[in-house]
């Protein structure tokens, strides 16, 4: 059940085995071939024309991200394997930049909001940390190197992620608890859908006229499919940028959360089989949904499943938090 969130991008060396338990809350990139997913990261990545590693590609709330910060971020994501043009390549830039702007709001609103952390405390973790690190005959410092982050940064990491879960915990009671496991009980009692899509990417930092050509294009070829002029699967081979366009757009079974964006998966599980959805607008991509089989799973009940609830809804907490800090935040994208 332990999910990352995909914005907290600083928090990218939590996903070494050895630091799992130091992990971000919020859900992951779902497997290959479905929405969201990022590539294997390589070795280098060049900055945006232009720029130097002191450049800076957008302001916070007065903080600034640095192009060197933006070069860190695409390392982790990962380019598209084949050659993109110019377009593309930007866009890929603009993603990284939005998790990054996501990562630092949140480190913003815990440094205002959030419990003050003792120094033991961190220490502890470090410890902690150290201890299954030398398990793999590594170091802290190994770890860092490898990762491309420098202590400063491991320690801010760990002292988001504790004042999070201080900030958080206290917050949820046993109601809040059973409404979210009722309302999410498709989630726990392990139904599934088997869905294929068709997508066009868009990212948070694009222009409101640029979205609206791309929601304007995939209602257009929504048109195409409904009246019979093309097959879904044809279309999706045509016209979707995701990986499996190729294959149809087939993403295979998923379950009610975390696979997929939210809305994704509320659309899905809304749909009858063989149902083509409206156009979803999710972070990166506008898609078009349909549902080809659903699964009904053992079933649940809460007082087995409340602990895992009580995990998620926390990662849930996480991202209504950041939601609403990217509504009140002065955000300048100075990206060229």
């Amino acid at each position: 059940m332990r999910r990352q969130i995909a914005t907290a991008l600083g928090m990218g060396i939590f996903a070494l085995g050895a630091a799992a338990q130091y992990r971000s809350p919020g859900p992951a990139a779902p497997p290959q071939g479905q929405p969201g997913v990022r590539g294997t990261p390589p070795p280098t990545q060049q900055l945006p024309a232009g720029t130097s590693g002191a450049t800076p590609v957008a302001v916070v709330n007065g903080e600034t991200i640095t192009a060197a910060d933006l070069q860190q971020a695409l390392r982790w994501i990962g380019p598209s394997p084949v050659a993109v043009p110019s377009t593309r390549k930007r866009q890929q830039d603009l993603e990284a930049l939005s998790l990054l702007i996501d990562d630092l709001l949140m480190d913003q609103f815990l440094r205002s909001s959030g419990p003050a952390i003792p120094k033991a405390e961190i220490d502890r973790k470090l410890e902690e940390l150290a201890t299954e690190l030398k398990k793999q005959d590594r170091t802290i410092d190994s770890m860092c190197k490898e990762t491309g982050i420098t202590r400063e940064q491991l320690l801010r990491n760990i002292r988001t992620k504790m004042s999070w879960g201080a900030y958080a915990t206290p917050r949820i009671t046993d109601k809040l608890l059973q409404d979210y496991y009722t309302g999410f009980k498709d989630f726990f009692d392990g139904t599934m859908v088997h869905v294929s899509h068709l997508a066009l990417k868009v990212s948070p930092t694009m222009p409101p006229p640029e979205k609206q050509a791309v929601m304007a294009r995939i209602q257009a070829i929504r048109q195409e499919v409904t009246s019979g002029k093309i097959s879904f699967e044809d279309a999706a081979k045509k016209y979707s940028q995701e990986a499996n366009g190729p294959q149809g757009g087939v993403i295979g079974f998923i379950p009610r959360k975390f696979a997929v964006d939210e809305e994704f998966a509320r659309t899905a599980f809304s749909l009858k089989v063989g149902e083509l959805s409206q156009p979803v607008s999710g972070e990166f991509a506008i898609h078009l949904v349909r549902v080809n089989e659903r699964r009904p799973g053992p079933g649940s009940d809460f007082a087995k499943a409340r602990n895992d609830a009580q995990e998620l809804f926390i990662e849930e907490l996480f991202q209504a938090v950041l939601g609403q800090q990217r509504k009140v935040a002065k955000i300048e994208v100075l990206l060229k």
